[in-house]
């Protein structure tokens, strides 16, 4: 086949995939109902056994049909292929905090925003969505999580184990800064970064640059002064409670964000005590909010700044820059890969195969109603 044949093979071939997951959901949700209520909590095993699975394998597998199959709109979607088993999963979790009628609403707006976003993206909206429709369950919510917060050790093969915090999304942003500070030496980022975590919960020294750890949290100045519950941005996570918010900026150094009315994507930012160039890098990276390439999470404060086109001593402007993690910097500069800037920061990549994807830029604030 020729490549862009094959393109559409794969694209055929995961929708299938799709479809596959909704089947086996509605046999397993259907199986559920046909049980005796005695039998029903060794389903597992009996599932587990005509599948050559562990019961506690088979046991997931009927709790995802069993949610899955509670959310009509979901399953039909997954069904059809229009999102993956992630995503369907990811959406009626979100909405279990949710009374009926809010559910309702919110998954019909989340299965039609899966169907052209990534998962990190899906969360996001879901909880911006979640929070301004339903404030106190998503302040519910986030105090129910925060009593789960642990430490988990898991052993690996060949004498390794792996350490697995759950911490708050403020908790875990700072800890990533301080063990983000690693030495620049041989040692690959990932095997700084545990050095330096091992230093510091060891009590030594780490050698690692010293400094005030941060966080950056967007919040419009409504919900700062108390007049709404509208989430903040967390950025490298995203939306956060009001209250967590508001407990973040009692603290913090802020700077004025403007936003566009319309989109609530940053078109400007304050300039006091900034020369140009950093009020400039505020802007690009506020407006961007992670890495520009489609599907990178990676956060813009950790993002190298780019020109789309090369530097010609007059382009160093908001419309021709976007921030890029080092992996898709390279790689924009060293594979068939093509980005064009459009104003906005709308960014539109070509792939080596010819493919065309358009990433726009992320609101910060909810826009403006259209009336």
């Amino acid at each position: 086949m020729a490549p862009d044949e094959t393109l559409d093979a794969i694209e055929d071939a995961y929708r299938a995939v799709n479809h596959a997951h909704a089947v086996l959901a509605r046999c397993l949700a259907e199986l559920v109902v046909s049980t005796d209520f005695a039998e029903y909590p060794y389903l597992g095993d009996e599932v587990g056994a005509l599948l050559s699975i562990s019961s506690r394998k088979a046991s997931t597998l009927i709790n995802h049909a069993e949610n899955l199959a509670s959310r009509p709109a979901v399953l039909a979607a997954l069904e059809e292929g229009r999102i993956d088993q992630g995503k369907a999963l990811l959406i009626v979790n979100q909405l279990e905090p949710l009374t009926a009628v809010h559910a309702e609403i919110v998954e019909a707006v989340l299965v039609e925003y899966a169907r052209t976003h990534h998962y990190s993206r899906i969360r996001q909206h879901a909880q911006r969505l979640i929070a301004k429709i339903d404030p106190e369950a998503a302040a519910r919510r986030h105090e129910e999580k925060k009593r789960t917060r642990r430490v988990e050790k898991l052993n690996l093969d060949d004498a390794m184990c792996a350490l697995r915090f759950q911490f708050t999304a403020l908790q875990g942003a700072l800890v990533w800064d301080r063990i983000a500070r690693g030495l620049d030496d041989e040692r690959t980022m990932d095997q700084r970064r545990a050095d330096v975590a091992f230093d510091l919960l060891m009590g030594k020294e780490t050698g690692a640059p010293q400094g005030e750890v941060k966080v950056l949290v967007t919040l419009p100045a409504t919900t700062l002064m108390g007049m709404d519950q509208e989430p903040g941005m967390l950025a490298g996570y995203g939306p956060i409670p009001a209250d967590v918010a508001r407990d973040i900026a009692a603290g913090g150094t802020w700077k004025r964000i403007l936003t566009d009315p319309v989109t609530g994507v940053a078109v400007d930012v304050g300039r006091t005590n900034y020369r140009p160039s950093a009020a400039l890098a505020d802007l690009v990276r506020a407006r961007d909010v992670t890495c520009v390439a489609i599907g990178c999470r990676q956060p813009a404060h950790r993002c190298d700044l780019d020109h789309c086109e090369p530097f010609d001593g007059t382009n160093t402007v908001a419309d021709d820059l976007g921030a890029k993690c080092r992996r898709h910097h390279v790689m924009k500069h060293h594979t068939r890969w093509k980005r064009t800037q459009l104003p906005g920061g709308i960014h539109i990549w070509t792939t080596p195969m010819g493919r065309t994807y358009v990433r726009e830029p992320e609101p910060i604030a909810d826009p403006a109603p259209p009336f």
